[in-house]
């Protein structure tokens, strides 16, 4: 009787293993046929498409000692100290202790649709661009050197009036100018209406909601979702903003030029007298 029992134990975990073994083999079929090395090489390019901006971005230390007078339309910019993934106004804008720049775009809701005036909605965008170290000596801004940047910050704010809706996404790079592929570096977060509460990390029931990590979002054949949120949006996202501020620059420079065509004007003016 005994040897009837061990010999069907055996058999049943035999067969027990055997299904492991199967559904294993099944998973793993799925997986690689999931793999595509074209999505692979496509995440390569776009990687490396947002590293070379997030170096461009590192020239915009030439912001932080220049007095920012000019300004485009619905933009603001202040500089500040880092406090975690803050950057906190400075008193003194020009201060060389200064270590990051906020610039924020405002806009209304459909105001592409010529509806600004039915207030529909509020929406804005901001970028803090977090620097290591601080100012050089150089009393020119325009010789200000690059400085390595430690975080890049976005944050996308959209209030539907109408609809009572509220939608908040932010993407924090705590390691832009490190390597062109750092997935896990990056955090992203998304709030519908209100939920979850800002920051809470993503649950596993409710994928998509709160904190998680790109390093974990799916990029494979039939969901390359992660080359998707590159390619559609962020590549675009951070050259947005690295021409926003060079525009800003573009404009205080020019406005310092124009003070000087004005000085000469005056000064050629007393000839005349």
């Amino acid at each position: 009787m005994k040897n009837i029992i061990t010999i069907l134990t055996f058999f049943i975990g035999l067969s027990l293993f055997a299904q492991g073994a199967q559904v294993k083999n099944e998973n793993e079929d799925k997986m690689n046929a999931q793999f595509s090395k074209a999505v692979q090489e496509t995440e390569k390019i776009l990687d490396s498409k947002i590293f070379n901006l997030n170096e461009q971005l590192t020239k915009h230390t030439v912001l932080i000692k220049m007095k920012t007078t000019v300004l485009p339309f619905r933009t603001v910019l202040f500089k500040g100290k880092a406090n975690g993934d803050d950057c906190v106004l400075s008193p003194n804008q020009e201060d060389p202790a200064n270590n990051c720049i906020r610039v924020e775009v405002f806009d209304f809701v459909n105001s592409e649709d010529g509806k600004t005036e039915q207030n529909l909605g509020a929406k804005n965008k901001f970028l803090v661009l977090f620097y290591e170290g601080t100012s050089s000596n150089a009393e020119d801004p325009r010789r200000e050197p690059p400085r390595k940047l430690t975080k890049i910050r976005s944050r996308i704010y959209l209030h539907n009036f109408a609809e009572e809706d509220i939608n908040i996404s932010e993407v924090v790079d705590n390691a832009p100018n490190s390597t062109p592929a750092h997935d896990d570096k990056i955090a992203v977060f998304y709030q519908h209406d209100g939920y979850p509460e800002y920051n809470a990390p993503e649950k596993q029931s409710e994928k998509g909601l709160g904190k998680y990590s790109m390093a974990g979002v799916e990029n494979t054949k039939t969901n390359p979702i992660r080359n998707i949120f590159k390619q559609t949006y962020y590549i675009k996202h951070l050259d947005y903003f690295d021409r926003l501020l060079t525009k800003i620059f573009d404009y205080n420079d020019r406005d310092g030029n124009a003070r000087y065509r004005e000085s000469n004007r005056v000064l050629r003016d007393s000839l005349k007298y």
